[in-house]
């Protein structure tokens, strides 16, 4: 029969069916509105209503927020590739393992910040981390140095991808009124470049000395990548740390 409106009534029997309540969906969902609106905007509340349920039903799946959104952190890895022997010695392939697993945390807005406050115990990122620890340990670097530096490269990865996170929000939202070239990697890091430069520059240098001689280094570029400075230097240090 009809509606009022001259639109077929629905039923139970001619509704779509909704998909069964799981926690893969609920962590699935978690992950989706973090890519959406970001972790803080993540509640049960609205997690329920974009899987069309009740707060209440999730909690048969995960014991709170907390755990749901160390749940998502840990999805947001799970894509990584290990690195292989084709892709060099055991550094190179270290490298290439700590780069992945930001990008993999930065694709998912700051889903990465989880990871400075929590220790990621997720099979997704303990694979990383097995990875990672075999490697340092291939490289020579004592068991305590190793444990060490494992606590060092996950605040490492954390940090790295909410600033590459960051980058792409940026760029997101100057999108919606800037032109496409405006809006390109380089073009924003040009951008934020001139506003750091100009903020050193009209520090009084009798009182910042040292940033106004510096201030060209301190917004450019100098020897490559910072990312890859960083790293570098991490790795260094923690090569230092080995038995002579």
């Amino acid at each position: 029969m009809p509606s009022p409106r001259g639109h077929p009534r629905t039923s139970p029997r001619t509704s779509p069916a909704k998909a069964p309540l799981s926690r893969d969906a609920i962590v699935a969902a978690a992950l989706a509105l973090v890519d959406e609106l970001g972790c803080d905007a993540v509640s049960m509340r609205r997690v329920s209503q974009a899987l069309d349920t009740g707060p209440a039903s999730l909690y048969v799946y995960v014991h709170d927020r907390r755990q749901l959104m160390a749940l998502a952190h840990d999805l947001a890895v799970a894509g990584v590739e290990l690195p292989t022997e084709a892709d060099g010695d055991w550094r190179a392939r270290l490298e290439l393992l700590v780069n992945r697993a930001v990008a993999g945390l930065a694709a998912h807005d700051d889903i990465g910040s989880v990871g400075l406050t929590e220790v990621p115990t997720g099979p997704h990122f303990l694979r990383l981390t097995e990875e990672l620890l075999r490697l340092l340990r291939a490289g020579g670097i004592g068991d305590a140095a190793c444990a060490l530096a494992a606590d060092l490269l996950g605040q490492y990865i954390a940090s790295s991808a909410l600033e590459e996170a960051a980058r792409t929000r940026a760029q997101r939202e100057l999108q919606r009124s800037a032109g496409p070239e405006q809006t390109t990697a380089a073009a924003l890091s040009e951008a934020a470049s001139a506003h750091l430069d100009a903020v050193y520059r009209s520090l009084p240098a009798e009182r910042y000395p040292t940033i106004s001689a510096l201030a060209p280094l301190l917004t450019g570029e100098p020897g490559g990548s910072r990312a890859e400075w960083k790293l570098r230097v991490i790795i260094d240090g923690v090569l230092a740390q080995a038995p002579a």
